[in-house]
């Protein structure tokens, strides 16, 4: 497939916003949506545009190295960032779950929780990093802990 007409100052744009919208990894996979919208780019010129972005590659809060514009240390709430991308991990014991969040975000997670008035949560208490949650009834923690899981689309480590 041949390149569209962009222009180079278009390219330089397009691939500034979708490095803002997403979360890559690699250059192959930005250079694929790349190449959805305006034709064939070639790697070298995706390391071009990277490094005429000043692009450097951060930790997100789930521990992937991604590429980010410089200047934009932490990926910042928006519709594309939703605030769920904050969870780093939810876990479970007999009686309790915690979440773990990118530091300063542990509040915002809870009030999301609590907005839910979710039955079978007896209480949430957050810190900076992290939420506790008190399930009504100890013998479905695994279960809240499941669901928490599937509403805030993190996977599981294990």
């Amino acid at each position: 497939m041949e390149r569209k007409n962009v222009t180079e100052k278009g390219l330089v744009t397009l691939c500034q916003q979708l490095i803002i919208r997403g979360a890559y990894t690699h250059q192959t996979a930005l250079q694929q949506d790349l190449e959805k919208i305006v034709g064939r780019v070639s790697l070298a010129t995706i390391s071009r545009l990277l490094k005429q972005l000043g692009v450097t590659k951060i930790q997100n809060a789930r521990g992937q190295r991604i590429y980010a514009i410089d200047g934009l240390q932490q990926p910042k709430v928006t519709p594309q960032h939703p605030l769920a991308e904050m969870v780093i991990d939810i876990v479970n014991s007999e009686s309790f779950v915690l979440i773990h969040t990118a530091p300063g975000y542990g509040q915002a997670i809870a009030r999301l929780i609590d907005c839910q008035h979710a039955d079978d949560i007896l209480g949430v208490v957050a810190g900076n990093d992290n939420v506790w949650i008190a399930p009504k009834d100890c013998q479905s923690t695994t279960q809240l802990c499941h669901g928490l899981r599937a509403w805030l689309l993190v996977s599981s480590k294990k």
